[in-house]
Parts: C-alpha cells; structure tokens; sequence
C-alpha cells in the first residue's frame, strides 16, 4: 500500500465512527437509511450464499440514475451468457428500489443480487469480496474507490469504469490538490478498462493517466434504455382522459428549491392568465419530498380543490378518472417507476436537476418517446449529450425557469413545433444507440488491458 493511500485510509478509519451518525441524520428524511447498516460495513448478509457461477460480475450503480442507466447492460448480458450472475450494489436506498423494481425477476430467479456497496475501508472491502468472490468489478459512470480497486486489483479481479464521464470541473478540483491527483491517478491507472461517454470524457481520463490502451469510446448507456410499453400506455390514457383544450406540462424529477422557482415565476405578471388551460404535472426525484413539495404548493396558493396527488388518482375508477381530472390545476405524483407514463401524459416536459446547479437529470428518457423537452443550465452530468442534442434541434436549452415557461407557452401554441421537436428527439436517440454493444464488447472480449 502507497503511503497516500496508506493515509487516505487512517482518515476514513478516524471518521468512520460518524457514519452511523450520518447514516440516521438522513433517516429522519428517508427511513430506509436506518436500515442495511451490517451490508455497508459487510458484516451480515440475508442473501443467499456465493454463486457458483463461473462469471461472478460485481455492477456498483449508486442511486437512481445509475441504476436505470445499467438496465439494458444487465438484459444484454444475461441474453448473451445465461450461467453469469451478477451481485448489483447501491448507495443509496433510492437506488436500491428502483433496482428491486427493474431486475424483479432476475432477483427472484437467483441470477443476481442485490446489497449495498461496502464502504471504502481496507478491512471492509476483504470481507466484502472474500463473501462474494466477484470475477469481474463495473464501476458505473463516476465510482472510483482507492481502496477499492486496489483490492481488487491485488486478487486478480478486472475493475472496469463503465459509463464513464468525467466533468472538467471535477478534473481541475483533483488536479488542483496534489495528494488527491496522485491519489486518484494511482487508482485510475489500477483500471482495466475506461469505458467513456464521449471523446472530451476520454480526454480528461487521459489527464487522468488512463492509457490509450484501457480507454475506449462507447457513448452512453443511456441512450440504450427500453421503453416499458405498458406505462407509456397508462400515461396516454390519462392524457386521453383529458379534454383537447387542456394540456399537460410535466415538471420531472424535480430537486430541492426548484418547485419554489417555479411556482415564483408562474405567479409573476409575466405569466397573469397565461397558463390558464395547462394543467401542470409535477414529480419530484426523491420520495421523501412528496409531501414537502405538496405543503408548498398548498402554501403557494393551489386550493385543496386545484392540487391532487397522483396516488389518489389511482384509486378512482376509469369512469371517475376523467372527471376528477379535469378539477384539479395540479397534479403531484407521489409515485416511483412511473416516469414514462408520466412522460407520456405530457404535451411538454421541462426536466429538473437543471435549474439549480445539480448537474441535471435524465433527459433523454423523454426525448425517446418523442416529448418536447426543455431544460435548465446546469446539465454537467450530460454536458456532451445536452449539446449534441440541442444541436440536432432535439432539445431546448434555456436559462432559468421563466425562460422555461416562456417556451413552453410557445410550444403549446403551435402544434407542429412540437411535433417537430418530438421528430427530432425520436431521431436524436435512435441516432446514438449502440453503447451496450460497444461496452460488453471491450469488457467481455477484452477484460483485462491493464
């Protein structure tokens, strides 16, 4: 062990007492952090024992969005080797949801399972692999753990970063400090395989001292998503339950603050009667904001009449659907796995995590189904995909909110805008799938370049 990691990893011990701490300040937000503890520290387990499978791959996705984004990689890799399991771990229990929602029947099947990642202690990460001996570790997108790879480096496990991107940003804040670039740099050159979103992305890995030879272009898994046929269909029958003269505009997966920025520019003069036939759809990202969200809708105006949420809907019967709709101005859902029936009700979607500087959420999610998409500034988690798209006239970039608001007015005004943006976005997808070929083919045909 270098003496940096050495280091690195006497200060995770002398701050690990306060992970429980931690861990039960985000219980009081989101009970599920109180649970899981043994997993995290790997000391017990309710799984069933080690796979006997011949390929035991290790998948670490950390919440939601790394999750879905690992949905396709996981079906083409069960299609193409049926003995294979896969042990799929998360940080956090959002991640943990959507994968006990996405891989159901894998997980039940005994092909794969499902625990929290062990936290990067030397101590923690043996254990961790001594129970479930992995063959091959994909770290997804921005996971890179010191002690980590080092470990399991040292027991001839291939570590590959899939879905990999890099933000100058964070590159110039490693290599600003030069404990962490070294640090860092030493763990990045320990990788098998460096699987990048985009040629900038492998430019910054390169700074990083990933070789040419470990690093490959794939694209983004994300453009790669299946569409659930089913929920796209629930979301139409809402949307039909509607009349013509009303439309729907979504606010998905919305982060913290940025409801209030919206409700603050809808109640301008700017937008006095604008908006009068729109009913608005508004889904907050994290759960444990439902109803944080609704007590400021409640405080901001909306009547007890004009704001319902989307759980009740779904105890009405189909006759009473409509009706009940066409009452209320805003509809909060309060449900998970749900997004495309929600993307599909829409007649134009302004998506969160972008109004505030928190990198953005999933855009493309919406534009595969051919939606008319509009986002904020702050996209740092999709800079290349977000530029390339609104290049191609498949995706609107503004700069705040009210902008927001002032082209989705112009969007409801004129139908063939939107369909055209709706072309585009069908297109812009479809143009850039490929990135799950890509990617198995390096990290099943080439394992181990290091």
């Amino acid at each position: 062990m270098s003496w940096r990691r050495a280091l690195y990893s006497v200060l995770l011990y002398i701050v690990s007492p306060l992970v429980p701490l931690y861990l039960l300040w985000r219980a009081r937000r989101q009970p599920e952090y109180a649970r899981g503890w043994g997993e995290r520290f790997a000391w017990r387990y309710g799984c069933s024992k080690r796979s006997t499978a011949t390929r035991r791959v290790w998948l670490h996705a950390v919440s939601l969005g790394e999750t879905r984004a690992a949905k396709p990689l996981i079906d083409a890799l069960f299609a193409c080797d049926e003995v294979v399991h896969v042990t799929l771990t998360h940080t956090t229990p959002t991640g943990r949801a959507a994968g006990q929602e996405l891989f159901a029947s894998y997980l039940a099947s005994g092909r794969m399972t499902q625990v929290y990642v062990p936290y990067d202690l030397p101590d923690v990460v043996a254990r961790f692999l001594r129970r479930f001996a992995p063959t091959d570790c994909w770290l997804m997108e921005t996971e890179i753990w010191p002690n980590t790879i080092a470990a399991c480096v040292k027991r001839g496990i291939s570590v590959s970063l899939l879905n990999g991107r890099l933000s100058d940003k964070t590159l110039q804040k490693t290599l600003k400090n030069g404990f962490f670039a070294k640090l860092f740099k030493q763990a990045y050159g320990q990788l098998s395989n460096v699987c990048a979103q985009s040629v900038a992305d492998g430019d910054r890995y390169e700074q990083l001292g990933v070789s040419q030879a470990r690093l490959t272009l794939t694209g983004n898994l994300k453009f790669d998503m299946s569409t659930p046929h089913e929920q796209v269909v629930a979301g139409l029958r809402w949307r039909a339950s509607l009349s013509d003269a009303r439309r729907i505009v979504l606010l998905a997966s919305t982060r913290e603050g940025e409801e209030q920025l919206w409700v603050d520019a809808l109640h301008s003069k700017a937008f006095d009667g604008v908006f009068d036939d729109v009913q608005w759809w508004l889904v907050p990202r994290h759960p444990q904001r439902f109803s944080e969200v609704e007590n400021l809708l409640r405080e901001s105006g909306f009547a007890h009449e004009a704001l319902v949420r989307k759980t009740m809907l779904d105890s009405l019967a189909e006759t009473r659907l409509g009706e009940s709709l066409s009452q209320v101005k805003v509809v909060l859902g309060d449900t998970m796995g749900e997004m495309f029936a929600y993307y599909a009700a829409a007649d134009v979607v302004l998506m969160g995590g972008a109004w505030q500087p928190l990198g953005g959420q999933n855009f493309l999610e919406p534009l595969s189904i051919g939606k008319p998409t509009i986002i904020g500034p702050h996209t740092y988690n999709f800079v290349q995909a977000a530029q390339d798209a609104v290049a191609a006239s498949a995706l609107i970039q503004v700069t705040d909110i009210s902008d927001a608001l002032h082209e989705a007015q112009r969007l409801l005004a004129q139908d063939d805008e939107r369909e055209r943006y709706g072309a585009n976005a069908q297109a812009f997808v479809v143009q850039h799938q490929g990135a799950v070929a890509r990617t198995l083919n390096r990290v099943l045909c080439q394992p181990n370049t290091r």
